[in-house]
């Protein structure tokens, strides 16, 4: 009898602990709400040429402690590249680690899905949520979907922590209100 107590207890757990991680991510907005420029800020560090290379954000996290502002991104539309062109905005290809801060603005409320690309690692948060997150190499390609709540149209506040190894890069993101077509994330919408 004790052994079916405690494995319906496991059980009852393991719905609610589904069922909470299922919920939405509530999304904080900015205070107080800004009145941004168009873009995101960047700031860069470079490790260097190969041999030296970025295996993961910790070492991002390291560079980022000698990171130097670079010009502003448009947004978060940085298409696959080709192999030795330049990461985002930066003048290197390769040993790259990036942090991107700025905002996204909603104009609704609501909830939405928001998912990162990146080629390679990504820590991404949006108004104070996680939202992406790979911490090693990969290809461009799509990152977790994440659903969150936005209780407010405005303002959110944006971080994200990005590295390039070698090969090509890339660094993009889609949303879509619950119900509709998740698309492209338009330049518009961020603000530095």
């Amino acid at each position: 009898m004790k052994f079916f107590r405690t494995g319906a207890l496991v059980a009852v757990i393991a719905i609610l602990a589904g069922a909470a991680a299922a919920a939405p991510l509530k999304l904080t907005p900015a205070n107080p709400q800004p009145s941004p420029k168009a873009g995101l800020n960047a700031k860069y560090s470079w490790e260097g040429n190969p041999p030296r290379k970025i295996q993961n954000l910790a070492k991002v996290k390291q560079l980022l402690r000698k990171a130097k502002p670079g010009a502003p991104l448009r947004g978060l539309d940085y298409r696959d590249t080709n192999e030795g062109d330049p990461v985002l905005t930066f003048n290197e290809a390769f040993n790259v680690a990036a942090e991107i801060t700025g905002y996204i603005r909603f104009d609704s409320p609501g909830i939405y899905e928001l998912e990162t690309w990146s080629n390679d690692g990504i820590d991404a948060w949006v108004g104070g949520q996680q939202i992406g997150y790979v911490n090693g190499r990969q290809g461009c390609e799509a990152n977790q979907r994440t659903e969150v709540e936005v209780p407010k149209a405005g303002w959110y506040p944006l971080n994200i922590k990005y590295f390039q190894k070698y090969g090509t890069s890339c660094l993009m993101m889609k949303w879509g209100k619950q119900g509709q077509r998740i698309t492209w994330t338009p330049n518009d919408v961020f603000g530095r």
